[in-house]
């Protein structure tokens, strides 16, 4: 079945700004960024929940909405063909990109075309309660539901007809101004992290087969079981946080790759979304206005929290492995998992980090003790800690400087030799090695 797309019109209220904006320089980068209005009438569905491996059949439709996409773009002579768009994660009550947290720096060195939907309702009511004047008119509320015909319906039903609807709009890029101007769009990857990546694997097992609209999908964390039956590729990285009993199969197509000391957030990737929600001033605490950080630090037993394990680094090659799968059709690397006992139960070292799967130089030549669990209550349970390591224990550590070198050198080398990370992020991490002050 064809995808209708939705309308678009560019968001103009003077005296307001987005909320989400990219928290660097884009013009720098030759990058612009706009925010639109979508506009479109969605279906509602049966069988798009969880764990189910068969395609969704349509209730009914005629559903009104209109809901808001940031879009981000290179100048065309710059522009690689690929535009991704992730479904904005509302676990912390707003719109949060997580993934782009993680791999902006990549994505905008790349030339890739970058968007965000708000998909679920409580993105776009938190939206609307931040700026009336600029998004009061927003609304994925689906009417008549329950047997008073007056409650809203639950599960955000709109929200699979929202992402296919906006991505096929940017995709097709027409309209009375063009969202992205001057470009041609070769192929669209759908991402997403946590419970944005959980309904992407809904999207995948039950939507994916009725339109064939994404040409590949990226996960961080939380994706589930994927069919075995689509051609269409798909990388899921997750944290060591995240490793919950046995990993979800895999198959031609899909992969699974699981980050040993990796946390549900990575610490750049916070220190993006303290960025952005500090500057918007749109997270509130009990006395203001709180950054991320702010949000994960009560449930904490130790801080600070979050890894350094960087694992936007796996994320930067699951991007372009999937890109290259789409392209070439040459599969990404095999799955690599963490050693588990027979429960499926990860196995760890002392430190309560887990054996196996993508190791990177933060955590086999570490500059600070870390671990992906802290205490049980969420969100710091997935959130980790990490304490870096004084002079007299980087000198104990290591020796000499060039024997920390050596074993960043070696790890990274590994990791990019068998496909889990970039060469340009194995140069960077040896060189960042070099130019540090460890064990001098």
């Amino acid at each position: 079945m064809a995808v209708p797309a939705a309308a678009l019109t560019e968001v103009d209220v003077p005296g307001t700004t987005p909320l989400g904006a990219a928290a660097v320089d884009l013009a720098a980068l030759g990058y612009t960024e706009r925010e639109f209005y979508a506009d479109g009438v969605a279906n509602r569905y049966s069988g798009a929940e969880t764990g189910a491996l068969q395609a969704a059949q349509i209730i009914d439709g005629d559903r009104p909405y209109r809901t808001r996409v940031l879009v981000r773009t290179p100048q065309p002579e710059d522009f690689n063909g690929t535009l991704i768009v992730e479904w904005a994660n509302v676990t912390i009550g707003q719109d949060g990109e997580f993934l782009f947290a993680e791999v902006y720096e990549h994505l905008l060195r790349e030339g890739y075309a970058v968007a965000a939907v708000s998909a679920q309702r409580v993105g776009v009511e938190h939206l609307k309660r931040w700026s009336p004047e600029r998004y009061g008119s927003l609304s994925v509320d689906v009417n008549a539901c329950g047997t008073d015909g007056t409650s809203l319906c639950t599960g955000d039903p709109l929200s699979w007809d929202i992402m296919s609807q906006v991505s096929k709009a940017l995709a097709d890029n027409v309209g009375d101004v063009e969202p992205l101007p001057g470009l041609e769009v070769e192929n669209v990857i759908a991402a997403g992290q946590s419970q944005s990546a959980a309904r992407l694997t809904v999207y995948y097992n039950t939507i994916q087969p009725l339109y064939e609209l994404f040409d590949g999908f990226v996960y961080e964390d939380a994706a589930g079981q994927l069919r075995s039956d689509q051609a269409v590729p798909a990388i899921s990285v997750n944290s060591d946080a995240f490793a919950f009993g046995f990993p979800r199969t895999t198959s031609e197509y899909t992969r699974v790759w699981e980050v040993a000391g990796g946390t549900h957030a990575s610490l750049y990737g916070s220190q993006y979304m303290d960025e952005v929600i500090v500057r918007d001033q749109s997270l509130l605490g009990p006395n203001g206005p709180i950054s991320f950080t702010d949000w994960i630090e009560p449930s904490c037993v130790a801080l600070p929290a979050f890894s350094t394990v960087d694992t936007g680094l796996v994320l930067n090659a699951a991007i372009e492995s999937v890109r290259e799968w789409i392209l070439t059709g040459n599969p990404a690397a095999p799955s690599k998992l963490f050693d588990r006992d027979a429960a499926g139960v990860p196995v760890r070292d002392a430190d309560g980090n887990a054996l196996g799967g993508v190791r990177l130089a933060q955590l086999t030549a570490p500059t600070a003790f870390l671990t992906p669990r802290n205490g049980t209550a969420f969100p710091c349970s997935v959130s980790g800690q990490h304490r870096y390591y004084t002079d007299e224990e980087l000198k104990s550590l290591y020796g000499t400087h060039d024997n920390y070198v050596k074993q960043v050198r070696s790890t990274m080398h590994e990791a990019q030799n068998d496909g889990y990370i970039l060469k340009f992020d194995e140069k960077a991490a040896v060189e960042a090695a070099k130019a540090s002050n460890v064990a001098r």
